[in-house]
C-alpha cells in the first residue's frame, strides 16, 4: 500500500511537470521565461504568447491562459476583485555612478530629468563644481535601461549628449577616472570602482532596491487566478510549481544571467 501511495505521487508529480502551461507575456519576457522553463529540471512544457494587459486579465479570469505577466503589482483590493494573486520575481534597477571623491552622494529624480533631457549641463546646479557633466551609458539592451525609459523618462529618449558603453565595467572605468562623469547602468555587474548615488535620499542597496525604498526600479510580477474553479486543474497545480521555482533561490543564477535581479534573498 506504502510502495502504491510513493508510486501515485511520483505519477502526480510528474503530471504537474508535464502539463501544458499557457503564459500571457505583456512585458516583452517570453525569451527569458521560455529559456528558465527549458533550463529548469524537470523542464517545463510553456505556451507564450504576447497579448494586451487588459486581454491578458480578461483570459486569465475566464482560464483560458494560466499565467500573466507584468510589471504592475495589484493591491489587496484589486486582487480581491478580480480573484488575481500576484508573486513578485525578479527586478531591474538603475544605477547611477560618480567618481568617488566627487562630493555629490545623492541627486533627485527631477534633477536627474533634467540632466538626461540636456537641460542641466553641469555640475554647478547640482551643487558640485563647474564640470561639464559627461553622461556614459551602458546600451538600451542592457540592465537598467528599461527602468531608466520608464521611471525618468517616461520612455522618452535621452536627449543629453552621452558615450554608450558595452556594459557596466566601461561606465565604472570612465567614473573612476573622470570626475565630470555621470554614469548609467543596472545594478548586475556594478562596478566598485566609482561611487553609487543615492536618489531622493535613498541608497541603491540591496535592501533598499528590494523593499521599495529605492524607486528607481521595476518589478516583474506574475498573475495567477485564484478563483475556485481554476484551482481544481492540473494546470493550476501545475501553475503553481513553475511560480514556486521562479521565486527560488535555485533560479537567481539564471535570472542575474539575464540582467535582472532575482526576488530571492
Amino acid at each position: 500500500m506504502k510502495t502504491l501511495l510513493i508510486f501515485l505521487i511520483l505519477i502526480l508529480i510528474q503530471s504537474i511537470s508535464l502539463a501544458k502551461l499557457i503564459i500571457a507575456d505583456t512585458i516583452g519576457q517570453e525569451k527569458i521565461v521560455r529559456n528558465l522553463a527549458f533550463n529548469l529540471k524537470p523542464a517545463r512544457n510553456i505556451d507564450i504568447k504576447s497579448v494586451k494587459l487588459a486581454d491578458a486579465l480578461r483570459d486569465l479570469r475566464q482560464g483560458k491562459i494560466n499565467l500573466l505577466l507584468s510589471t504592475y503589482k495589484l493591491d489587496r483590493k484589486q486582487r480581491t476583485k478580480l480573484k488575481v494573486n500576484c508573486y513578485r520575481y525578479a527586478l531591474d534597477t538603475v544605477i547611477f555612478i560618480v567618481n568617488s571623491k566627487t562630493k555629490i552622494n545623492n541627486l533627485s529624480k527631477e534633477k536627474l530629468q533634467k540632466v538626461l533631457k540636456g537641460e542641466i549641463l553641469t555640475w554647478r546646479p547640482l551643487g558640485g563644481e563647474a564640470y561639464i557633466i559627461n553622461l556614459a551609458m551602458v546600451k538600451d539592451d542592457q540592465p537598467g535601461m528599461k527602468t531608466l525609459y520608464r521611471k525618468l523618462l517616461k520612455k522618452s529618449a535621452v536627449k543629453a549628449k552621452h558615450i554608450t558603453m558595452t556594459n557596466a565595467t566601461g561606465v565604472g572605468v570612465l567614473a573612476a577616472m573622470k570626475n565630470g562623469l555621470l554614469g548609467v547602468c543596472g545594478f548586475i555587474n556594478l562596478p566598485l570602482a566609482a561611487k553609487p548615488l543615492s536618489v531622493d535620499g535613498a541608497a541603491p542597496t540591496l535592501e533598499n532596491i528590494r523593499s521599495g525604498k529605492y524607486k528607481m526600479v521595476t518589478e516583474y510580477w506574475v498573475w495567477m487566478s485564484d478563483k475556485k474553479e481554476h484551482k481544481k486543474s492540473l494546470e493550476y497545480k501545475a501553475a503553481l510549481d513553475f511560480i514556486k521555482l521562479l521565486r527560488d533561490k535555485t533560479t537567481i543564477k539564471f535570472i542575474e544571467s539575464c540582467g535582472f535581479l532575482s526576488n530571492a534573498k
